[in-house]
């Protein structure tokens, strides 16, 4: 019985020997498997992680760069995004002043001045002030652009504009008449002009064209800032539908890089061990 037993005991140190010597062979089969796919893996995030953590910091300061006020200008950005032109674009004077409308937004000397209710329905110079109706409303103007009054019919102005003209008083045609200005544009009184009115009127010249495009590119940035475009893309919405998909495969992946990292990392332990121990004998 002793034999036997002592036998089948060297039996199964046998077996548990082969096993651990299986076991062993498959680690190291899985491993060398692994560490190619591991450092492609790494190498694949690496180029995202890059580009999160640099849009991430220019976000962190797009107040001191100026990205949350700086206008995408390029046009296949703007097509990217599909910011398309504006319907209608009025150039009302090119010298001294550039004063221009597109749609219901009005432009001093290129920039942004009034954000209208509805469509511009015209713009002038008077002395030193600039002008601009809507619908209901008349937008008073300093020649940099801003806004110095807003009259609407609470303050007298008639309902309905279509029109604005200027033969030594500012006219405005509504469709109830027409209405005549006080030299403080305070009170406005309905009449009949005696001579024909010089309304504003969108320009055909050549220089008015030219800068109709111009216009054309500047009220299609002012819808699109370098900071959104910069959100967009952190967040993985610059590429589209599929955009947040691919962030959440970026995200798989690194779960992935560290589970094998640390698998890795266990299998090369025993490694450092066994040369520690002949090194020592």
């Amino acid at each position: 019985m002793t034999q036997k037993h002592h036998n089948n005991r060297n039996d199964h140190r046998n077996n548990s020997q082969k096993q651990k010597s299986h076991a062993q062979k498959l680690a190291k089969k899985l491993a060398k498997q692994l560490r190619p796919w591991h450092r492609r893996l790494g190498i694949f995030c690496a180029l995202f992680i890059m580009l999160m953590a640099s849009s991430g910091v220019v976000i962190n300061h797009s107040n001191h760069l100026s990205i949350d006020t700086a206008q995408v200008q390029q046009k296949w950005m703007l097509d990217y995004y599909g910011i398309t032109p504006p319907n209608n674009i009025a150039i009302y004077q090119t010298e001294p002043l550039s004063l221009a409308s597109t749609d219901n937004l009005a432009w001093v000397q290129h920039q942004l001045a009034v954000e209208a209710d509805s469509p511009i329905k015209g713009m002038l110079t008077l002395g030193n002030i600039l002008l601009a109706i809507d619908n209901n409303h008349l937008y008073m103007l300093s020649k940099d652009g801003e806004l110095m009054e807003k009259q609407d019919a609470s303050m007298g102005l008639p309902r309905g504009i279509e029109a604005i003209g200027f033969d030594g008083q500012v006219w405005l045609k509504t469709q109830d008449g027409y209405f005549m200005a006080d030299d403080e544009l305070i009170e406005w009184t309905q009449a009949e002009p005696l001579a024909i009115i010089p309304w504003s009127q969108a320009l055909s010249t050549p220089a008015a064209q030219s800068e109709s495009g111009r216009i054309s590119l500047l009220a299609r940035s002012s819808h699109l800032t370098w900071e959104r475009v910069i959100l967009d893309i952190h967040s993985g919405r610059f590429f589209g539908s599929l955009g947040p998909w691919f962030m959440d495969l970026v995200a798989l992946s690194l779960i992935i890089m560290a589970i094998s990292g640390i698998y890795l990392w266990q299998q090369g332990k025993p490694k450092k061990k066994a040369r520690g121990a002949r090194s020592k004998t």
